[in-house]
């Protein structure tokens, strides 16, 4: 499709993470006037590290809005996997989740990541594209979260 005057197009690779933000707000002040709940407006971009020391060992990039906490990643060094690092970064990363008013956490996975490491920590499947990389499937994960009443 070609844009006619008074239209440009133009493409960034790499944009700023103030191009990124300015986008993302954009889109949200229309998302917020569409469904008129000011309880949804609450919104933050965050991440979560783990380290040994100085070494990144582990790590998440999340970004909360509309009270569900998008997975953005989720992380773990290959030379650390199998030491319930993921686990209990997922545990943390829900408990922030919790406390910034979220009422469920969602994500995808790759077929050759670890669709299964969620499933067994609570996660249901609620969607799939077949054969996303070649050979693989994308699975969208969800899980709801509960409250802790007294």
């Amino acid at each position: 499709m070609n844009f006619e005057s008074p239209y440009q197009l133009e493409r960034i690779t790499n944009p700023s993470e103030d191009l990124q933000s300015e986008l993302w707000n954009l889109l949200h002040e229309y998302s917020i006037s569409k469904l008129g709940d000011s309880n949804l407006e609450k919104k933050e971009f965050f991440a979560i590290l783990v380290k040994e020391g100085k070494t990144l060992v582990a790590a998440s990039l999340c970004y909360l809005f509309f009270k569900g906490l998008n997975l953005q990643l989720l992380w773990v060094a290959e030379e650390k996997r199998g030491m319930d690092l993921g686990t209990k970064l997922l545990i943390q990363i829900e408990e922030e989740a919790k406390t910034l008013g979220a009422t469920l956490v969602f994500g995808y996975s790759f077929g050759f990541q670890a669709p299964k490491f969620y499933t067994k920590l609570g996660y249901k499947e609620v969607g799939m594209i077949p054969n996303y990389p070649e050979g693989q499937n994308c699975y969208f994960l969800c899980k709801k979260l509960t409250t802790d009443s007294p």
